[in-house]
């Protein structure tokens, strides 16, 4: 594989520059990183918001996830609901006085995504997308 390839793949660049995109936001909110990409997270992940889909979307230790989970709720960004139907697991749901800062948080990423994307046609990003499936199904799968 050619180092290129390898570089962007292993995300160092990219994880670099969303860490410099959101100092400021963890500064401002005084919030961790954790906190961040969790609440982050939970505004766009439907119903896949239990720790466990934290843990496999975001690939965080589980440790980080409780504290920032328990850090979240008691400032009252996001709120534990019970399962229904199974008692061990916990659904974490985005509450209204976390919109400000998911609002921030949305903007600043669409302008990465639109610095990243510069000059790549939408044929080229159709392409780019379905090779990036292919290439996560066979990392899931080793």
């Amino acid at each position: 594989m050619d180092m290129q390839t390898e570089s962007i793949l292993q995300g160092g660049y990219f994880k670099k520059m969303l860490d410099e995109q959101s100092a400021e936001l963890r500064q401002k909110y005084n919030m961790k990183k954790a906190e961040l990409e969790i609440l982050y997270f939970l505004s766009q992940c439907g119903e896949h918001n239990t720790s466990t889909d934290i843990h496999y979307q975001l690939l965080m230790n589980k440790g980080h996830i409780s504290q920032a989970v328990d850090s979240l709720c008691k400032r009252s960004f996001i709120v534990a609901v019970p399962d229904q139907r199974d008692r061990r697991y916990v659904h974490y749901v985005v509450m209204d006085s976390a919109q400000e800062i998911i609002d921030e948080m949305t903007k600043r990423r669409e302008e990465v995504n639109r610095r990243i994307f510069e000059g790549i046609s939408e044929e080229e990003l159709k392409v780019f997308r379905e090779v990036s499936a292919k290439i996560k199904k066979n990392i899931k799968n080793l």
